[in-house]
């Protein structure tokens, strides 16, 4: 028994022994093996261009290369120093990256907001797994009218694809003492939140994904006037199934004040479904290298109109969808709702773009959609538009009078349909409306 725990303990230092030296090669052999950053579609490219392996330490050059719509690349230097000592929790290595801009103008411009010591730096947890866990700390700033609290980030990934971040601030205060701010302007937010996770499919894109961007508190001085937002919450979404793709952008603000106007309780949320996927990726390709091509100053409008009209009939061949489902706020006027949905139903949009095309998915467009409003909310509107107070209900009569909408304790409403070339107000035939649209 003492000999076979004698050999355990001999085994064990044995690998402990020889593991900063594995983990060496495999740190060398996977840097090397790193061109494109999965899920970033080539905005992000790595070229390793030195590295000098030790036994518990090694150490790495490598350059970034960063692609941003319709600019110059901006080429990042990068050391690396990797710790190749086994952790407690797990890792078998860590990487403290630090990481400067090769441009000395773009170094000038960091060191002039930053400062001249500052140092960006990234550390990064690796495990046997293939998973990793990074920490950074982006720097904070105090200068001309610029307060900056700095931010915290952290970003988790898997072998298969899968990451997890996020980035925090406490917060960013800008006032007219900075560069190109009008005077008497200031803006203070509080409160930074971004948070998302998803995964990279095999092709590169990231199609199922879920996050928010979260703001405490933004307020807003102008030389006419102050606002303010308080509890600001995007959320966003995307998944792909069976070659169909779709996203959501939904808005939240529990209470704010702008241009004088107060409400709460605000939401607006925007769906896109059933796009087919295959049309989505082509068009996206089209697009980045059209994107490159503006970088080095071409004219690229009018293609990116044309390379749009091509995938445009590809895009809705599955009945897509698009919803605003709701719109909604509270105002000292009351409540207000819109709901407003539009599909098509599939395989109307086959071959080349024509005009009998377009009027074929028109015919077959199907609208549903909903609205109530106080009069009290359209008579502010009207009156800041330089009309005469009461207008609003003059107006609504004749609506009213064909059934078109229904006024109801100071409140309007009506509903919308529109499918088979018919419209339907507040379930009364309105294609009245239509002819008049169209001059018939």
């Amino acid at each position: 028994m003492k000999r076979l725990i004698l050999a355990g303990v001999v085994l064990l230092a044995a690998v402990l022994a020889v593991a900063p030296f594995v983990t060496g090669h495999v740190m060398e052999s996977t840097l090397a093996e790193v061109e494109r950053f999965p899920g970033t579609r080539d905005a992000l490219e790595l070229e390793v261009t030195d590295y000098q392996r030790g036994y518990l330490e090694s150490r790495a050059e490598s350059e970034l290369l960063l692609r941003l719509p319709e600019q110059e690349p901006v080429r990042l230097t990068l050391t690396h120093r990797i710790n190749q000592v086994p952790g407690i929790d797990g890792r078998y290595a860590t990487v403290h990256t630090r990481w400067e801009p090769a441009d000395p103008d773009l170094r000038d411009e960091l060191a002039e907001v930053f400062g001249e010591d500052v140092e960006f730096t990234l550390t990064t947890a690796l495990y046997p797994t293939g998973a990793s866990h990074s920490t950074g700390r982006i720097p904070s700033v105090d200068r001309d009218g610029v307060d900056f609290s700095g931010a915290d980030l952290v970003l988790d990934t898997t072998a298969d694809g899968r990451f997890d971040y996020r980035i925090e601030a406490d917060r960013l205060a800008v006032d007219d003492e900075a560069e190109g701010v009008e005077a008497g302007s200031a803006v203070v937010t509080e409160g930074l939140r971004l948070i998302a996770f998803g995964q990279v499919a095999e092709d590169g894109f990231v199609w199922d994904s879920d996050g928010r961007f979260e703001l405490d508190r933004i307020d807003v001085k102008e030389p006419d006037g102050e606002g303010y937002v308080d509890g600001l919450v995007i959320r966003f979404d995307s998944a792909r199934e069976d070659g169909l793709w779709g996203f959501a952008v939904n808005y939240e603000v529990g209470e704010a004040v702008i241009e004088d106007e107060e409400f709460r309780d605000a939401q607006m949320r925007l769906a896109v479904d059933r796009l087919d996927a295959a049309a989505v990726r082509a068009l996206v390709e089209r697009m980045e290298t059209l994107q490159e091509l503006a970088a080095r100053g071409a004219s690229v409008d009018q293609a990116f109109n044309d390379a749009l009209t091509a995938e445009l009939p590809a895009l809705m061949s599955q009945g897509p969808r698009i919803a605003i489902e709701p719109v909604r706020a509270t105002t000292a006027e009351g409540d207000t709702e819109i709901r407003l949905a539009a599909e098509l139903p599939t395989g109307l949009s086959q071959g080349e773009p024509n005009p009998m095309m377009w009027l074929a998915m028109l015919s077959a467009l199907m609208i549903e959609g909903s609205l109530e409003i106080p009069i009290a909310v359209l008579e502010k509107s009207a009156v800041a538009g330089g009309q005469q107070a009461g207008v609003v209900e003059e107006q609504l009569a004749p609506l009213v009078a064909k059934g078109w909408i229904s006024v109801e304790a100071g409140v309007v409403t009506t509903t919308v349909d529109f499918r088979q070339g018919n419209l339907m107000l507040n379930g009364t035939s309105a294609n009245e409306l239509l002819n008049m649209a169209f001059g018939g």
